[in-house]
């Protein structure tokens, strides 16, 4: 089974293959490991103007109330360079009564989670792709501590999953934040269960799964190269580069990759703002969530200010 920090939501680096209009030439020619695998395309197509494009650290009041609370946006690595909080945000942590993150790691909900991950049924993996994919996944998953036992009754969404987070060992910014509030006495809760986290993959059909799964192997060089970058936007605190960046191998010809963007970004957004509302209308909360639902006109800080709050950025 996944260790504990593995089991967290795909945010920052699900989604790496990117979803936009339009596309171009292709990547320069590679040796593809499969015939199932399918050449990259590059896309120049660049939004500009990006709602809430640079800040992390966001105040968020309303009129009527006294008491403001913050919305920071979070990356899901372990990185010393992130995970080392700039003062202004361990302070508002500090000050906050309530921590609040997308989903609490409860002993229930991740055990859930860990079983949604595998087949019990009879299906193994080996089944559903060729012999180059199946290998090459286990040997990527092989740096995540998972043998080849785990990996032959892994669902493809679940490696597809894990193999977008870096593979480190330390402990995560998500959970970094929720051990610190936890010192400082303030309560804890969840805008979502993990249970539901994991749905949004597991309710994708298995063509689906593998696709992604597929293109994640195939590709995982580019994988790899976009840690670095994605880590250097968000410590720049450049949301609307980074959500350029992750959006620069357009493959929106394929309905998995609209319908998964779709459902784990958009419809989240909406789903976490009408959560929040309660806690941010009684004040004193420090919320955190993945960087790239801040940002956008979809984005939770647009969401928020269509609900009468005022958003105005600290960091």
């Amino acid at each position: 089974m996944m260790h504990l920090t593995r089991q967290k939501t795909a945010l920052m680096w699900l989604c790496l293959l990117g979803i936009t209009t339009g596309y171009t030439s292709a990547l320069p020619a590679k040796e593809l490991i499969s015939p199932q695998c399918e050449p990259l395309v590059v896309s120049q197509s660049v939004e500009k103007d990006i709602p809430y494009s640079r800040g992390l650290l966001w105040k968020i009041s309303k009129h009527n109330n006294d008491e403001s609370s913050y919305l920071f946006g979070t990356i899901h690595v372990s990185d010393e360079d992130i995970t080392t909080l700039p003062a202004v945000v361990d302070q508002a942590l500090h000050d906050s009564e309530q921590f609040v993150m997308e989903a609490l790691p409860d002993a229930e909900q991740t055990l859930i989670f860990s079983r949604m991950m595998f087949f019990n049924d009879g299906h193994l993996l080996s089944e559903l792709v060729d012999s180059a994919i199946f290998n090459r996944t286990q040997s990527i998953l092989s740096a995540y501590k998972l043998g080849s036992n785990a990996v032959s009754v892994m669902k493809p969404w679940a490696a597809f999953l894990l193999m977008n987070y870096p593979p480190d060992e330390g402990e995560p910014l998500d959970m970094v934040l929720l051990s610190l509030a936890q010192e400082n006495g303030a309560s804890v809760a969840g805008l979502e269960t993990i249970r539901e986290q994991a749905e949004i993959f597991n309710d994708l059909n298995i063509d689906e799964q593998v696709k992604l799964l597929t293109d994640a192997v195939c590709h995982y060089d580019v994988v790899e190269e976009d840690f670095t970058a994605m880590k250097s936007f968000y410590l720049k605190r450049d949301l609307g580069g980074l959500y350029n960046y992750t959006q620069r191998h357009s493959m929106n010809h394929e309905p998995v990759y609209k319908k998964l963007m779709q459902k784990l970004i958009i419809d989240r957004n909406l789903t976490m703002v009408k959560r929040m509302q309660p806690m941010l209308d009684k004040g004193n909360s420090f919320i955190a969530i993945g960087a790239l639902h801040l940002t956008g006109k979809q984005g939770v800080l647009a969401l928020l200010e269509q609900q009468g709050y005022t958003v105005s950025v600290i960091f």
